[in-house]
């Protein structure tokens, strides 16, 4: 049997073999280096730890995220920190039992972020007894009062516990278990910058309300706002009739007038028109509904007439007809809107963009820039209607007839609701110099109490308005405000749900999550 046997020739070539390669040898390790590294790495992570806690002891920035903001500060009062010349001390001396406690606690701990030269101090009477006594001795005061002590360059203030919160009557069963008054308001912050003003002024202001012309008084009490607010800014409103005196007082701030519903005697305006010639200081609310040409004159010959027109604008509305069936007509907005102007920021300062509505009858103001320039004048629209609102000049007596805009007549909006005059100013603002101002608005209600309730920002307004007037621009900003608990109001309905969706609806998706579980593991 044969069998074919491949020849050499047809064996494939050999390959040659190649040599096994060395185990390469292992590098040597430098220990030395690789410490030396790791060491720099620490050295400098931990230098970069040190300048970061470094920086930010001295630059940094802090937030109040809760949902009322207790205890953040307004503007108003960071402004006031911030202008202090000299440290304020404030000791709070509080007994364990006063339910303002913490909350003043809380409260002076941000007046001393806010400022370095605000330290506070607390003291409790029944454990620190040799301080307590040290501190009676020291300012005079009983060991029983629950006070905060501020102490400015030799001038104290004390801030008792009481006027810091508004509390709820207690009821007859919280007051024989002995529980403490609930807090409805805290209006802590009101009071300790109210009484820091009065101790970091040399002397308190003093704001003249002009009465005998039918203006609003502080015998009525449609300004006690006003009047409360101007305590709390360490303004002093005393009434004055110009007819009784020769001259404006010289210890006098400025004059307030508000409405005036007769016009002014000629002696009388010659006493205003001197005291404005002297730098004087005027806050002035006009009532559309009256008549002062004499009024008006002196106001229109310094740059800012009156319009004599009523700001408004037309819109539908449900209201009821004759018959007193309720359909879907054209109605008139009287109390016009008003936007607080980017130009006038120097007074509004964080209203600047904010919307705000007047009560009632308003008329537009005339700025003339030809006449104040010409008296070295500065006009500057603090507050601007929308141009939606156009001032009607031919009012009907009959509230039936619906007006409309009368471009021959009528004033076209946007229109200029309040405005500041200031005389003898410099272009550069950095240049301080004795002026004369003056703050004119079209609307005599803003100010009493029912204005401000249907404006927001009314009584910002007038403490910066006043603040202005009173040379006091460091003090620009939102007053504080009392600070009032969150309330949840549920109807009954809601409860319900509320009740149905906790006791059955979500313990019963629980369950039947697990029964789908317990199905799965079954099959």
């Amino acid at each position: 049997m044969e069998t074919d046997t491949p020849s050499a020739s047809d064996q494939p070539p050999s390959t040659p073999r190649t040599p096994p390669e060395k185990p390469s040898t292992p590098t040597h390790i430098h220990r030395f280096r690789i410490g030396a590294n790791v060491l720099a790495q620490v050295v400098f992570f931990a230098v970069i730890v040190l300048l970061v806690n470094f920086i930010s002891t001295r630059h940094f920035k802090r937030w109040d995220l809760s949902r009322n903001q207790k205890y953040a500060l307004s503007p108003q009062t960071i402004q006031l920190l911030r202008s202090l010349d000299k440290p304020v001390k404030a000791i709070v001396f509080f007994n364990q039992n006063v339910p303002v406690a913490n909350d003043v606690g809380l409260l002076l701990r941000e007046y001393e972020f806010a400022s370095k030269k605000f330290e506070k101090e607390v003291v409790d009477p029944y454990n620190n007894l040799l301080r307590a006594k040290e501190l009676s001795v020291q300012y005079k005061f009983g060991d029983s009062d629950n006070i905060v002590i501020l102490d400015y360059n030799g001038r104290t203030k004390f801030v008792n516990a009481r006027d810091m919160a508004e509390f709820d009557q207690m009821d007859q069963f919280a007051a024989m278990s002995g529980q403490p008054p609930r807090i409805r308001a805290f209006k802590g912050e009101q009071a300790i910058t109210s009484a820091l003003l009065e101790i970091t002024e040399e002397k308190q202001n003093k704001a003249l309300l002009v009465a005998g012309h039918g203006e609003q008084s502080l015998e009525g009490r449609n300004l006690e706002a006003f009047k409360a607010y101007c305590q709390r800014q360490n303004v002093k409103l005393e009434p004055i009739r110009l007819s009784g005196v020769d001259s404006v007082p010289a210890d006098a701030s400025c004059l307030v007038i508000i409405g005036p519903r007769s016009d002014f005697s000629e002696r009388e305006l010659s006493i205003l028109s001197d005291y404005w010639k002297k730098n004087g200081r005027l806050f002035i609310l006009l009532d559309p509904e009256a008549r002062t040409p004499r009024l008006d004159s002196f106001l229109s010959d310094n740059g800012a007439a009156p319009n004599h027109d009523r700001v408004l604008r037309t819109g539908t509305g449900l209201t009821r007809d004759e018959s007193q069936q309720i359909g879907v007509r054209t109605v008139v907005v009287s109390s016009p809107t008003g936007t607080f102007s980017e130009r006038g920021r120097e007074i509004s300062k964080d209203l600047v963009g904010v919307e705000t509505q007047l009560l009632g009858s308003t008329q537009s103001i005339r700025l003339e820039p030809q006449t104040a320039q010409a008296l070295n004048i500065r006009l500057t629209p603090l507050l601007e209607s929308s141009k939606e609102f156009w001032g009607e000049t031919q009012l009907s007596k009959n509230p039936a007839e619906i007006p409309f805009f009368d471009p021959q007549h009528d004033n076209q909006g946007p229109l200029v609701l309040a405005a500041a005059l200031e005389k003898g100013a410099v272009a550069d603002q950095r240049v301080k110099v004795d002026t004369a101002r003056l703050i004119l608005a079209g609307n005599a209600a803003w100010l009493t109490d029912q204005g401000l309730r249907t404006s927001d920002v009314g009584i910002d307004f007038a403490v910066n308005a006043l603040n202005w007037l009173l040379n006091r621009e460091e003090l620009i900003g939102i007053a504080p405000k009392e600070k009032k608990p969150v309330r949840l109001d549920l109807s009954e309905p809601t409860l319900n749900s509320i009740a149905f969706a906790v006791i059955v609806l979500i313990p019963g998706l629980v369950a039947l999550c697990g029964f789908g579980t317990w199905l799965s593991r079954r099959s």
